[in-house]
């Protein structure tokens, strides 16, 4: 299935010369087809690292992409390609980069970004998971040797977990009621041959200048995603152990509000929650379990 989607992402890097729903014009809250949407948001704002010592990630700047093509959109650091679609549902193929990756380094361009189109190898070895379960300290001349006491992931030696390239098929349905989104995505850069599963379900509510959005999702990712990122291999190590996970479901729940105050200036609100699940909480790099999302400030809409 793998090399299935793997060709799916590649014919979408293919077409991008040729979005998400288009609108017509005038219409609020879309991007009018053939334009850029392009804004910045100004404020105070958070989002919380669970890895062991390591810093959370402040939000100051956030910045905004949009474009709609006939057939081609991008959005943040997503981009697509409109396979079909009628008044009520749209199939695309998009690609888009891997989240956890920001965990481990401040600088991610996925730290300067608090949304895509949704609501994250140790143990990878030519696409089998190798088994540490079994792994202890070595004996060499009748010694044997001190494991390392815990240490923080600071002081580790650990390996460069890169942010890997994600493609595959996005389903969206609206209804009266509310917004349904379906992706299955799989690694193409050939780091961890993972694959990911995202749906969600949002609600908007318009009154006058307030525009709410609410929603809710989870997120499904297979052992080869969860051990790339949150897997310990014998080198990186403590006096715990390694660890080998399996696929894990996280759970994300966000509220986003704007006000409209001048016809380039917006106030917003967002807040966002992403339950980790046990087979991420358990490793020896993690010290909680949940990620929390804060910002508030203005948005300038260029």
């Amino acid at each position: 299935m793998n090399h299935f989607f793997k060709s799916i992402a590649f014919g979408a890097a293919a077409l991008f010369a040729v979005t998400s729903y288009a609108c017509e014009q005038g219409e609020k809250d879309c991007v009018e087809v053939g334009t850029w949407d392009i804004s910045v948001g100004i404020g105070i704002g958070v989002r919380t690292n669970p890895v062991d010592d390591g810093d959370d990630i402040p939000l100051v700047l956030i910045p905004q992409i949009n474009y709609n093509g006939e057939h081609f959109f991008i959005q943040n650091l997503d981009l697509g390609v409109i396979v079909w679609e009628n008044e009520t549902q749209q199939l695309n193929l998009m690609i888009t980069p891997s989240y956890d990756q920001v965990f481990f380094d401040r600088w991610n361009p996925s730290n300067f970004f608090t949304e895509s189109n949704t609501l994250v190898s140790a143990g990878v070895n030519g696409g089998k998971k190798n088994d540490y379960s079994g792994f202890a300290p070595e004996i060499e001349g009748g010694t044997e040797l001190v494991s390392p006491g815990f240490k923080d992931v600071n002081q580790r030696d650990l390996r460069n977990r890169r942010t890997a390239g994600l493609g595959g098929i996005e389903y969206q349905f609206s209804t009266a009621l509310a917004d349904f989104q379906f992706q299955y995505l799989s690694e193409f850069t050939g780091l961890y041959h993972g694959d990911e599963a995202r749906l969600s379900v949002a609600k908007h509510w318009v009154s006058g200048k307030h525009h709410v959005i609410g929603s809710l999702g989870a997120v499904w990712q297979s052992e080869e995603v969860v051990n790339y990122y949150y897997g310990v291999t014998p080198p990186e190590a403590d006096s715990r152990g390694t660890y080998v996970a399996d696929a894990a479901i996280s759970g994300i729940a966000r509220i986003d509000w704007n006000y409209e105050l001048t016809e380039r200036w917006d106030l917003r609100f967002l807040a966002s929650y992403r339950q980790l699940p046990d087979e991420i909480s358990a490793s020896p790099l993690i010290n909680d379990n949940k990620v929390i999302t804060v910002f508030f400030g203005g948005v300038y809409h260029f």
